[in-house]
């Protein structure tokens, strides 16, 4: 499977390809990202939730460096999520600590990292725990088709923008990819750690799944009902399977309430039905290495919407060369995804 295969630039477009061509994080305050826990720890408990404020720094190593800070191994240090080395993020983490002992934050001083927050809490934090990502991204350029481009913001705001995963996924120069493919031929996922052998099935998945949105992106039927199709809400978590759907329910879809969805591949039969489900097994058999290697580990078949919404969208013009967005996405949705739809960036590298 080549690089060309994955890109984002190489997945067909929806609204036709990107006006112009930016500088996509000149400086980390370009690129602001605020985590969204969804709920207020509890104030008491074994555990201390901490609101993270880093500047050029990835999750990683701050984690190790709030470890050593407590004098604990780095693995009680948990998050909600790895963010941007190349940004400025607010997350949180939890690590456990006795409910007896107090912890002078002022202490922790380490470039680049502020704790903003400090709060107990009966659990620790796991990955995925949190509601989504607030984006606040500035992009710097010449934008000859200001009104155009304002006007294809209007209607992302409105119906939204072909889900992919995005090359964060993938690794730098698609590392991760390789590796999955050498992990399913020579069989060693066994032998690997949690972490890695979740990333590289993770990775797998993606893949299937972009190349299952890219070819209903190309016949313009991302964001329409196909006979056979598994519906979900636009909240994310119920679905609607293909027998059950009747003319309630593709109201429901007609009034932007449902999204189609493509599969999240495993084992157990598919979900869809009818055109549907030929075109998605046609997929899996052209990338049979995954599809099969996925069914091997015992992963389950899952769906993922088509459609990537974002939420509370706004867009204003700080300076004639810079194009400010801001938005809401829930977790597992990435912003590369909404950006590229508007304009193209040069390389960088996400860790």
């Amino acid at each position: 499977m080549t690089d060309k295969q994955i890109t984002l630039e190489s997945l067909p477009f929806a609204y036709g390809g990107p006006f112009c061509t930016v500088r996509f994080k000149a400086s980390p305050e370009d690129f602001i990202v605020n985590e969204v826990l969804g709920f207020e720890p509890s104030g008491q408990g074994e555990h201390f939730c901490l609101l993270v404020k880093k500047t050029g720094q990835n999750t990683v190593w701050v984690a190790d460096q709030l470890a050593r800070f407590l004098g604990i191994n780095k693995r009680q240090v948990s998050y909600c999520g790895l963010k941007d080395r190349h940004a400025v993020t607010r997350q949180w983490f939890s690590l456990p600590f006795p409910i007896k002992k107090e912890v002078d934050w002022g202490l922790f001083k380490v470039p680049g990292v502020e704790i903003e927050r400090a709060v107990r809490h009966h659990r620790k934090l796991k990955r995925g725990t949190h509601e989504g990502n607030e984006f606040h991204i500035r992009l710097y350029g010449e934008f000859p088709e200001k009104q155009s481009l304002e006007q294809r913001l209007d209607i992302i705001k409105k119906q939204g923008v072909p889900n992919y995963f995005g090359e964060q996924r993938f690794g730098i120069a698609g590392d991760n990819i390789r590796a999955a493919e050498e992990s399913f031929i020579k069989q060693t996922l066994s032998r690997m750690s949690p972490n890695k052998r979740s990333i590289l099935l993770s990775t797998a998945r993606s893949v299937l799944f972009n190349k299952v949105l890219a070819s209903r992106v190309a016949d313009h039927s991302w964001n329409q009902y196909l006979s056979g199709d598994v519906l979900q809400f636009n909240d994310g978590n119920t679905i609607i399977k293909a027998d059950a759907i009747d003319d309630a329910i593709l109201k429901c879809f007609a009034a932007g309430e449902l999204f189609a969805t493509g599969p999240l591949w495993g084992e157990g039969e598919l979900l869809t039905a009818h055109e549907v489900a030929t075109m998605e097994k046609t997929i899996a058999q052209s990338v049979s290495l995954f599809a099969d290697g996925l069914v091997h580990a015992g992963l389950k078949q899952q769906r993922r919407s088509l459609v990537l919404l974002p939420k509370q969208l706004s867009w204003s013009w700080p300076s004639e060369d810079c194009l400010e967005l801001n938005f809401f996405l829930a977790k597992g949705l990435f912003a590369t995804t909404v950006i590229r739809e508007l304009v193209e960036w040069g390389d960088y590298q996400i860790t």
